[in-house]
């Protein structure tokens, strides 16, 4: 084995000591404790300071984060000064990486208060300029005693409280690298920062548990202690992306630690990574250190209901420099802390660590943390990742490999079971064909509502994933019926599913999968027989309306399209279609988040507005699909990937009477009327980019955006006093206002250039 390279030497001041004049500050501490009785308790606290972002006179903020882990399962806080609250203000009023629907409506949450659930800590805040002194008064404090040792002290409401004396058996070393130098992610440098750590001290004190019982302990502890530039601004142009990282802190029974870190800056558009970077420094059990290269593989993964962010949750750690070869295993989910501290939240949670140095085994205790890229720069993106949970959930009815158990779809749970070759049939049959459009993701946007709708309530959504999959399987057999009535000749960039197993097969398929709520339903929490009864109710209320709504497409608008050519009152019209659209997705998604608020134990008041919201949100989501329908419902990104989802102009090849071709009707002159009249019954690609263009040039797509904002916004004006401040409420104004403005890039010439 080598042996450890050369010593940094030693820092100006003690190990933690304050840089007031740093944008940025933080001290970190965990540990490892263990009770006489065999009992153990695990705990992290963060304690971070940022500067002022318009005046650095003014008071900084502070922030703190809390996890404790031990026989009453993991508790997990965080908490906020009005200074950082004002500096979070200031960051989001200046960010154009966001996007904007979720920025005024993030704004808007803001200026509410601190949403939850964190909480406001408007108590003094107490610190030393030359020494390790603070307290945020009444919550936590840490200091640096005379004697080198550290004090540390935490007293949370419905959190176990601390009181630990901390002292060092390693000396304080830069992390990551001989300097401890963190690169930033803005051109000019000036948020870089410098760290430094204490890998191993001995911690000795007191655990008072939420029931009051004063448990002594002891075991180690780790500290690290970061300063330098703020990494958040006044402003952020477009482009700039989020610094994010895994590192796990690792301490070995055989005296041996390891900090190892994988950073990178994330486009948060694109999602791309650069400016990546892995490093570990290695400590020996006499505190001499060496900063050398690793491999960092995650095992296992883990994607939260809540924020859908993916955090590892077991990865394999290899520093062939002294052939460790380790794997570092957390629990498998639900240690994500959610906090408006780096955005949405990060994973934080103690670990076990196994495997071999030199070939000889070892084994250790550590944390492992995840700070994810918090930018959402389009919210289409973002509520793209709910697809990963809906098939993940999905699978337990609609199983991937031929052959496994389909009793919960084909009703069979009871009686004689189904042989093989009768499962691998009805495989083929009707769970193939519904994985044909389920294996490609699409918006999930209504998985996502599912969930979110939970976190407006205070639910933690996590037992409740497979309520995900229950809208994913209806809008599914809805795609796979419409797509026979209307004759599709393309979905999400297939064939349709009738295309590929004839069209009365698909019928089969999709009206089976109409009924897969059921099944999804049992594997849910169940609440009180009344609660689950009215949420059954509500699902097949939904089944009823969308059937109504197709119904009333079927029957399609023509006479009181010819009435509204003909007298130029369109009306009537918008009224038939408008209803149309609320039937066949308003409702539904009504239906969607009325569940979701009804198991989360919503009032009345609550569900209704909820329901209403989300009526019209699916409504004006409707109407935007048919403007988006002019450009095959495509976005920018589906044509920088040459991607068409659906045919342009399908509706309006096919005769049909859409929404914006009724707000054409008062915008056109009586010449115009009848030329688009003409064209929309020709049923050809030309007749459809004749259409597409007078509609366009009529100023109807701009109406139809003007209608679904203000739709939107009335029924958020019910919804909004009704919920607290959380980051959830701005993301589901957000979703209303996205569905409300969903019209392409190109909507204009798309039509015309496909005709050719």
């Amino acid at each position: 084995m080598p042996e450890p390279g050369r010593t940094s030497p030693a820092p100006a001041a003690p190990h933690g000591t304050p840089h007031p004049s740093a944008g940025l500050e933080w001290w970190y501490l965990n540990g490892h404790l263990r009770a006489d009785d065999g009992r153990e308790h695990h705990w992290m606290v963060l304690i971070v300071r940022h500067e002022a972002l318009h005046h650095r006179d003014t008071e900084p903020g502070y922030g703190c984060a809390v996890v404790c882990t031990g026989d009453a399962g993991t508790v997990s806080g965080t908490w906020v000064t009005p200074g950082w609250h004002q500096m979070l203000r200031d960051m989001v009023d200046g960010d154009r990486a966001v996007d904007p629907r979720v920025r005024q409506a993030m704004q808007e949450v803001l200026a509410e208060g601190v949403p939850l659930p964190d909480r406001l800590l408007d108590s003094p805040v107490r610190s030393c300029d030359t020494a390790l002194d603070i307290s945020l008064t009444g919550l936590v404090a840490l200091r640096a005693d005379e004697d080198g040792s550290y004090s540390l002290s935490f007293r949370g409401a419905g959190h176990p409280h601390l009181e630990l004396l901390l002292v060092p058996r390693k000396p304080s070393r830069p992390q990551f690298n001989e300097r401890g130098h963190v690169p930033g992610r803005f051109s000019d440098g000036a948020d870089e920062l410098t760290t430094r750590l204490i890998p191993r001290l001995d911690a000795l004190g007191t655990v008072t548990t939420v029931h009051g019982e004063q448990v002594t302990m002891q075991g180690q502890a780790w500290f690290e202690h970061t300063w330098g530039g703020a990494w958040v601004r006044a402003e952020r142009r477009a482009g700039i992306g989020d610094r994010c990282w895994e590192w796990a802190g690792v301490q070995l029974d055989n005296g041996w630690d390891i900090s190892a870190g994988y950073s990178n800056v994330r486009d948060a558009g694109t999602g791309a990574r650069h400016s990546e970077a892995r490093s570990v420094t290695v400590s020996a059990p006499d505190g001499s250190v060496r900063h050398c290269e690793m491999v960092w593989s995650p095992l296992r993964e883990w994607t939260s209901a809540a924020t859908l962010d993916t955090f590892p949750t077991a990865v394999r750690l290899q520093i062939p420099e002294f052939d460790f070869d380790l794997e570092v295993t957390a629990p498998p989910a639900g240690h994500e802390i959610r906090t408006i501290l780096n955005g949405r939240g990060w994973w934080e949670s103690p670990a076990t660590v196994t495997g071999t140095m030199g070939g000889v085994p070892v084994q250790g205790q550590a944390f492992l943390q995840t700070f994810p890229g918090s930018t959402v720069a389009d919210i289409e993106q973002y509520t793209r990742r709910a697809y990963t949970i809906a098939r993940e959930e999905a699978a337990a009815v609609y199983p991937t490999r031929p052959g496994d158990d389909l009793s919960a779809l084909t009703g069979t749970e009871d009686g004689p079971a189904l042989d093989e070759a009768t499962r691998r049939r009805l495989h083929d049959l009707l769970v193939q064909p519904v994985h044909h459009l389920l294996d490609v993701p699409g918006r999930a946007w209504r998985p996502y509502a599912a969930l979110a709708v939970l976190c407006l309530f205070g639910i933690d959504p996590e037992a409740y994933r497979p309520l995900a999959a229950a809208p994913e399987l209806l809008h599914t057999a809805s795609m796979i019926i419409d797509d026979i009535q209307d004759d599709s000749l393309l979905r999400r960039g297939r064939a349709p599913v009738h295309k590929l197993i004839g069209t009365s097969a698909a019928i089969t398929t999709g009206t089976t999968a109409y009924f897969a709520f059921g099944p999804v339903l049992e594997r849910i929490p169940q609440s009180d027989p009344a609660t689950m009864l009215r949420v059954h109710r509500i699902f097949l209320r939904a089944l009823r309306a969308g059937h109504a709504g197709q119904a009333l497409d079927l029957a399609g608008h023509r006479e009181t399209f010819d009435h509204a050519v003909a007298t130029g009152d369109n009306h009537r019209l918008l009224e038939q279609i408008r209803t149309a659209h609320r039937l066949k997705t308003g409702v539904p998604v009504r239906c969607i988040a009325e569940a979701a608020a009804v198991l989360a134990g919503a009032t009345e008041a609550q569900i209704q507005a909820v329901g209403h919201y989300f009526e019209a949100v699916g409504t004006a989501y409707q109407i935007s699909d048919d403007v988006a329908d002019l450009d095959g419902v495509s976005t920018a990104e589906d044509r920088r990937q040459d991607r068409t989802p659906k045919v342009p102009a399908e509706d309006l090849r096919n005769g049909e009477v859409t929404y914006p071709v009724a707000h054409a009707i008062t915008l056109l002159n009586p010449t115009d009327r009848g030329r688009l009249r003409d064209a929309l019954y020709l049923q050809t690609p030309a007749g459809a980019a004749r259409a597409a263009t007078l509609i366009t040039h009529s100023g109807a797509l701009t109406a139809c955006l003007a209608e679904t904002r203000e739709m939107i916004d009335q029924a958020w004006t019910i919804l909004g006093p009704l919920l607290p401040p959380t980051q959830h409420k701005a993301m589901i104004n957000a979703l209303g206002w996205y569905a409300a403005q969903r019209i392409p890039d190109q909507a204009s010439p798309a039509p015309e250039q496909h005709a050719r």
